[in-house]
């Protein structure tokens, strides 16, 4: 392999990693949307809507108050396979037209984020003071998350709020939420 396809290899799986990691987003945003908080399959809305949802509200018991509802946090450990397999079309159109690299790109940016979505999301409902929780990204994050559990159409999403900017459903988080402070103060 030359210098020259091993870099259009790196720049190909960079870019189908970017490509991939912003429609995360997009694809985050509408499954949470209108399967998880519409009845159209009734075991996402189950489980999220009314278990989630009906454990973990916006004000104190946003917070994990009962060791038997952790499992209430997370997905189900078969929801990773089955939701790559759901977007496995997209990694394959990718790879017939962009070659092997814009496969690993892709599939690293879905990972990353379903990663990233079940770890944040675990870490919002479960604090434990980590290093990642002091940081004003993850702190922007779980403010903007606390006003999806206040309103649940709005701040869908919960890794990159990319699609909530463009699908007009973002609201701003205050700059300061007694939730949170309440919380420190314990």
């Amino acid at each position: 392999m030359t210098t020259q396809s091993l870099l259009l290899e790196l720049f190909t799986g960079s870019v189908s990693f970017v490509v991939f990691f912003a429609y995360a987003s997009f694809f985050e945003w509408a499954l949470h949307r209108y399967l998880m908080h519409t009845l159209v399959w009734n075991y996402p809305f189950q489980a999220h809507a009314l278990t989630h949802h009906g454990l973990f509200r916006a004000d104190h018991t946003y917070h994990l108050r009962r060791a038997e509802d952790e499992k209430k946090v997370t997905f189900a450990w078969w929801n990773a396979p089955a939701l790559l397999l759901l977007q496995s079309p997209l990694l394959v159109f990718a790879t017939y037209f962009f070659g092997w690299s814009a496969l690993w790109g892709g599939i690293t940016a879905l990972a990353l984020d379903y990663a990233l979505y079940e770890y944040l999301h675990w870490c919002m409902h479960v604090p434990q003071d980590r290093w990642l929780e002091r940081t004003w990204v993850f702190r922007w994050l779980n403010a903007h998350h606390h006003i999806h559990h206040q309103y649940a159409f709005k701040n869908l999403n919960v890794v990159l709020p990319l699609a909530d900017w463009v699908m007009g459903t973002l609201i701003h988080a205050p700059a300061k939420n007694p939730v949170f402070e309440q919380k420190r103060a314990a």
